[in-house]
């Protein structure tokens, strides 16, 4: 019996079949951004953080790497599948939404792979991703409504006071 977590990567049509669909929609966001809008590499990547997250995955699916694979799905997780939660559902939003569904195949097929073949620390390290990237929306968020810490943080002056 041959383990494929102990062997090659092997790509399938399913997955070459996500992957292309991912990667049609990151083009698609990116020329909206980039031509329509004008928005400049800068607020590109401010507000199409999709694009880089299914790039990371599809890199990782075309070089056969599971461990890039896993990054890219827990940053898709993020920007794709809570983005199904965080957009509305009218109007030019359905576009988007759209490519958060198209994201949220390629985090489940990844899951779904990577049990088949028994490769658990992929799933960890994409869980990871996930994690510290909801703690780092969490922390700054705290800080956005907590200004003044922030800024006595960044000063090396904190008090007591300032959590009062």
């Amino acid at each position: 019996m041959c383990d494929e977590a102990q062997t090659e990567f092997r790509r399938d049509r399913t997955g070459w079949t996500i992957v292309i669909l991912n990667l049609l929609m990151a083009a698609n966001s990116t020329l909206y951004f980039t031509t329509q809008l004008r928005a400049g590499f800068a607020g590109w990547l401010a507000m199409n953080s999709c694009a880089p997250s299914i790039a990371v995955f599809a890199i990782g699916f075309i070089i056969g790497n599971r461990m890039l694979m896993a990054v890219g799905a827990g940053l898709m997780f993020r920007f794709g599948t809570l983005g199904l939660f965080v957009f509305g559902w009218r109007g030019m939003n359905l576009i988007p939404q759209a490519g958060h569904i198209l994201m949220t195949l390629g985090v489940i097929y990844f899951i779904v792979r990577m049990l088949r073949v028994r490769s658990f620390q992929e799933i960890i390290a994409a869980l990871a991703v996930v994690l510290v990237l909801c703690y780092s929306e969490w922390q700054w968020g705290w800080f956005a409504r907590n200004p003044r810490v922030l800024e006595r943080l960044m000063e090396g002056t904190l008090t007591p006071d300032l959590f009062k």
